[in-house]
C-alpha cells in the first residue's frame, strides 16, 4: 500500500492524476496514462484494444441494415 501511495503522491501533487485512466475494453481494464497532447486516449494500447473496438464497429455498421436499403 505504500508504495502505491508513493507513486500517485506525486501524480496527485502535480496535477497529473486526470491522465491515469482505465481501458473501457469489456476484456482488459487496464490502468494507463494517456500521454496524448490533448488527453483523449480511450485505449491502454491502440494496436490491441482500439483495434478491436475500431474492427467491431465497423462490422456492427457494415451488418445493419441501413435506412436506405429498406425503402
Amino acid at each position: 500500500m505504500g508504495r502505491l501511495l508513493s507513486l500517485t503522491a506525486p501524480a496527485g501533487f502535480h496535477g497529473t492524476w486526470r491522465r491515469l485512466k482505465i481501458c473501457p475494453s469489456e476484456h482488459c481494464q487496464w490502468a494507463f496514462y494517456d500521454h496524448s497532447k490533448n488527453r483523449s486516449g480511450t485505449w491502454c494500447q491502440m494496436a490491441e484494444c482500439g483495434n478491436r473496438a475500431k474492427a467491431r464497429a465497423y462490422r456492427n455498421r457494415r451488418t445493419e441494415p441501413s435506412d436506405a436499403a429498406a425503402q
